[in-house]
């Protein structure tokens, strides 16, 4: 990182560091709330007129938790990608219904362990509210996301005791230093003052909660609590905090993927030169992005399965089929044994199959080759619209 890059007012807060002699590191300032931000009223107005309209797109869904379930393994592949993993949607969805890895990548196992993680925290926050976004949640993210990840190397849900940087082999050439190991447990508290922000009386207005979203993710990655992983864990705050003030998850990793140039180069500017206005108007364009694309899914996944109840009528089954039943278990579980269809819907292991089977003959599901045993089968079509790429930033 060199000093030339940073601003005057960041130089200020650069220290010297006992581990690696002639290095910098930058200790943040204090997480900012009230940001002096020109011009960006429309974006933020924007992006939270979408998150208004997801609210009740996703309320009258007949499947919502269905749809809300593909939708995060949507997002953990795209999150994980960011870090240059390769695990597809369809990847991610075999290895967690076969529990094999057998043929699939080998980084499906932290791509799952990303799901869990956002799965945990939304259980805490809907028990908890905004009370639960602690230092200690953010460890235990941490924790579910590198669980049994052998090349991770420090303990998971560990604050880091050594120094990280950002970009280069070696720290001299990084672009970025975070604040050394003694100073991140300070930063942290900091930090979580905004993520439990609550307006005082005697403010005049509340900060945005779409300004909030880009001042913590940027607040994060610069204190890099971790040797491994901020980035992802940076990303899972996003949908907590929304899910905190009553939204459902937005996930905004397909938008950083799809942009993830602009999402390196804006962060990057708030990280050395307190360059927050681009950064947050990056921001809330991705929410809005990713609020419309995330109903534009859901109107899909609810017509597809319309389509697949009409095709099933035409088998003129009895009317306490299984087969029945099963498009709507199948927008959630895309990729599926029979065992979890057993399981799912509370049926014998016969029936089940012949669902499967039936729903094959009608061309919804297919199997999966080189299955010899615990048969499974995919429903390509709810894949396809899991796989579109996210839009490109238009601004």
């Amino acid at each position: 990182m060199r000093k030339i890059d940073l601003s005057p007012e960041r130089q200020q807060l650069l220290v010297p560091l006992d581990s690696h002699r002639g290095a910098l590191a930058l200790i943040p300032p204090p997480t900012p709330t009230h940001l002096q931000l020109p011009g960006l009223r429309g974006e933020v107005a924007r992006a939270h007129e979408s998150l208004g309209l997801l609210q009740a797109s996703v309320a009258s869904l007949p499947n919502r938790n269905l749809v809300t379930r593909t939708l995060d393994r949507r997002e953990a592949v795209r999150s994980s990608q960011i870090e240059g993993t390769g695990s597809e949607v369809d990847d991610l969805l075999t290895f967690e219904a076969t529990g094999s890895d057998e043929g699939l990548p080998p980084d499906v196992v932290v791509t799952l362990n990303y799901v869990k993680a956002v799965e945990y925290g939304l259980q805490i926050i809907a028990r908890d509210g905004i009370g639960a976004l602690t230092i200690d949640l953010i460890q235990e993210l941490h924790a579910h996301l590198m669980d049994g990840v052998p090349e991770y190397g420090d303990v998971p849900g560990q604050i880091r005791t050594r120094q990280n940087w950002i970009g280069g082999v070696r720290i001299y050439d990084a672009k970025f230093v975070p604040p050394p190991p003694t100073r991140v447990a300070e930063c942290l508290e900091d930090l979580v003052r905004v993520l439990q922000y609550v307006p005082a009386e005697e403010d005049f207005f509340e900060v945005p909660l779409v300004i909030r979203l880009a001042i913590v993710h940027a607040q994060f990655e610069t204190i890099h609590p971790f040797i491994d992983g901020n980035g992802r864990v940076g990303r899972i705050l996003l949908p907590l905090m929304l899910a905190a003030e009553g939204y459902p998850p937005v996930y905004l990793a397909g938008f950083l993927k799809a942009n993830q140039d602009m999402y390196y180069q804006t962060l990057g500017a708030v990280q050395l030169r307190g360059e927050w206005t681009e950064w947050v108007r990056f921001l809330a364009t991705g929410v809005d992005i990713s609020c419309r694309e995330s109903i534009q899914i859901a109107r899909e996944l609810t017509a597809i399965v319309g389509r697949w109840k009409e095709a099933v009528t035409t088998l003129k089954l009895r009317a306490d089929a299984a087969a029945y039943r099963l498009p709507d278990f199948l927008i959630g579980t895309p990729v599926v044994t029979v065992n979890q269809v057993l399981n799912g819907l509370g049926i014998a292991f016969p029936a089940a199959n012949k669902a499967l089977t039936q729903l094959h003959e009608l061309g919804i599901v297919e199997p999966l080759k080189d299955q010899k045993r615990n048969r499974t089968f995919v429903a390509r079509e709810v894949i396809a619209v899991l796989n579109r790429p996210s839009q490109p930033d238009p601004y």
